[in-house]
């Protein structure tokens, strides 16, 4: 699925746009609680050492779940490649789940290696490119806050599934929809 991305998405620096993405993943799970977020962060493992754009950990029931999030900061569409090596990052870090963000669309290739292997894949725009919206944006101190002109609301679209069906989503800062996925086949 093609949605144009507006310009002050593909404006901001790739690390803006990581701690842009980072400050919706932080929305989209507000009401979660023990629920931390870092950016840039270097995880040790037997095989070497990961740099990872966004890490999620939160506790449930006593179990800590943990979460890799790579943003693509891309004018072009995402290649399969791109989600075999969040797949890869995401077994050799011990991680429950993975989640693809990009400023782009994704070739048929990603979405179906990322279904097959529960990645979920957000393609990011700015919602005043698609409709007009009365919601602020909250937090602007907080810690992914992006200082820029105007970032009132966000919306994207993300795409999730098995090997049998791809589901698209619509998520937006009044569509919390991204905890379903971090609890999906955990409660």
């Amino acid at each position: 699925m093609f949605i144009p991305c507006q310009d002050s998405i593909l404006e901001m620096t790739p690390t803006d746009f990581e701690k842009y993405s980072l400050h919706i993943m932080s929305e989209q799970l507000q009401n979660l609680d023990n629920c931390t977020f870092q950016h840039n962060k270097i995880i040790e493992v037997d095989d070497g050492n990961y740099q990872i754009d966004g890490y999620i950990e939160f506790n449930l029931m006593g179990i800590d779940y943990k979460t890799i999030v790579e943003c693509k900061h891309y004018k072009n569409s995402i290649s399969r490649e791109k989600v075999a090596v969040l797949y890869d990052k995401i077994r050799a870090c011990g991680a429950n789940k993975g989640v693809l963000i990009s400023s782009s669309n994704f070739q048929s290739g990603a979405v179906q290696f990322a279904s097959k292997h529960g990645i979920a894949l957000i393609q990011l725009t700015d919602s005043d490119s698609l409709y007009e919206t009365r919601s602020g944006f909250k937090g602007q101190n907080s810690l992914f806050a992006i200082p820029q002109k105007k970032i009132n609301s966000y919306v994207g679209v993300m795409q999730t599934g098995d090997e049998h069906k791809v589901s698209c989503s619509n998520l937006s800062n009044t569509k919390l929809i991204l905890k379903e996925f971090l609890f999906d086949k955990i409660i």
